[in-house]
């Protein structure tokens, strides 16, 4: 049956409307949620699954149809997992990789990364993020060109849409949330059911736990197990390694660091299977 295009307009705006009037809701709903969880004395430790994807398209760009190069490149896993922990009370929490859970790295992967990474500007790793709730303080210690850096700043507000669809994650209900970020398409799925603003790496902010990730619609970041017991303190020991910088002064390293390798990327004639 044809709907009356007036009906379809109509029916358009309603929904429309309807949408805002959604959004709007939300919106109020973290301001006015989120000082409360501030307060909430809840500890914890999260365990999350990262999945690490890998892209060789600047090595393939650089070797074109050459056979040997095509081999090894097929040869290498297309992703790998991470255990990374976030630990937290009501005074901080700490964001870091499991160590004792690591495996020993492929040393082909590893080669793949490095010299793919020789081929593109140079991009921060963050390995761990700690968050001082009394002083309202953030660091991140970020792996930069081989460098470490104490990235210092204040904890912002995140620019989160808030979504209306749910979904489980382990036995715990989660709604949606989105944001761009780097041109990329972040969705994340937090439970309001443990009222913390916290998540894996830098994603936190949202009037629930995140407990998963997603990145350009994959799977980034997934919680494992969820454990609200207060965490030993040893275990949420901060950052002191690196140097310290603020968010401005490490754009502005950044900034001079991907220059020189725009001036020097084609000085260098690399061999991968060296």
């Amino acid at each position: 049956m044809k709907v009356c295009p007036i009906f379809a307009i109509a029916n358009s705006i309603l929904s429309k409307h309807q949408e805002m009037k959604k959004t709007f809701i939300l919106s109020v709903l973290v301001l006015w949620i989120l000082p409360e969880v501030k307060a909430q004395d809840l500890a914890g430790t999260i365990t999350y699954q990262q999945v690490i994807r890998y892209n060789f398209d600047n090595i393939k760009e650089a070797h074109g149809e050459d056979q040997q190069t095509s081999a090894w490149l097929a040869s290498l896993p297309e992703e790998t997992s991470a255990v990374r922990v976030l630990n937290f009370n009501a005074e901080k929490a700490l964001f870091e990789e499991e160590v004792s859970n690591s495996s020993p790295a492929d040393p082909r992967l590893q080669r793949a990364i490095m010299y793919e990474g020789m081929l593109s500007p140079p991009r921060p790793v963050v390995q761990k993020v700690y968050y001082d709730f009394e002083k309202n303080q953030k660091l991140q210690q970020v792996e930069y060109l081989t460098r470490l850096f104490l990235v210092n700043s204040e904890i912002e507000t995140v620019p989160w849409k808030l979504g209306s669809e749910k979904k489980k994650v382990l036995d715990y209900t989660c709604m949606k949330a989105a944001m761009i970020l780097d041109d990329q398409d972040i969705v994340a799925w937090f439970s309001p059911e443990i009222p913390v603003p916290l998540g894996p790496s830098i994603f936190n902010g949202l009037p629930g736990l995140i407990l998963a990730v997603e990145r350009n619609g994959e799977t980034a970041y997934v919680a494992s197990s969820v454990q609200l017991t207060p965490p030993a303190e040893k275990v949420m020991i901060k950052p002191e390694k690196g140097s310290k910088v603020s968010v401005e002064e490490f754009a502005t390293i950044q900034e001079e660091k991907e220059k020189e390798w725009e001036e020097n990327k084609n000085s260098d004639d690399l061999n991968p299977h060296r």
